[in-house]
């Protein structure tokens, strides 16, 4: 008998180049429409802040940041849950961020939905 791994939820920072994303998403969208994920470009609210965290250095180095949420946590932010209905809730709950460059769009697919 063959167990697959449970995700229950995750969200997922990526940044890369503008074109990279975009494949990324044109992958994503029939998802995007069953409500599998939830697609976030948040590329703006980091280009002028204070931080120096690694979204931020990814933005002004002139790089897209799009965030994906998968599993439980896109009925938290539907249903808008304590924590899940901001951006900022959603950010500070990052599950990991990969920099999409040097992978495949597959590669980066498979890891959005097994973070």
């Amino acid at each position: 008998m063959s167990v697959n791994g449970v995700s229950f939820g995750s969200v997922v920072a990526v940044s890369g180049k503008k074109s990279k994303i975009n494949k990324v998403n044109n992958r994503l969208q029939y998802q995007a429409k069953l409500g599998n994920v939830i697609m976030k470009d948040v590329t703006e609210h980091y280009r002028h802040a204070p931080s120096c965290g690694l979204l931020a250095q990814s933005v002004q180095r002139g790089d897209k940041l799009e965030i994906y949420i998968t599993g439980k946590d896109v009925d938290k932010v539907k249903s808008k849950q304590s924590g899940w209905d901001t951006l900022d809730g959603i950010l500070s709950n990052l599950s990991s961020y990969l920099q999409i460059d040097r992978m495949s769009t597959g590669e980066v697919v498979d890891k959005i939905f097994s973070a």
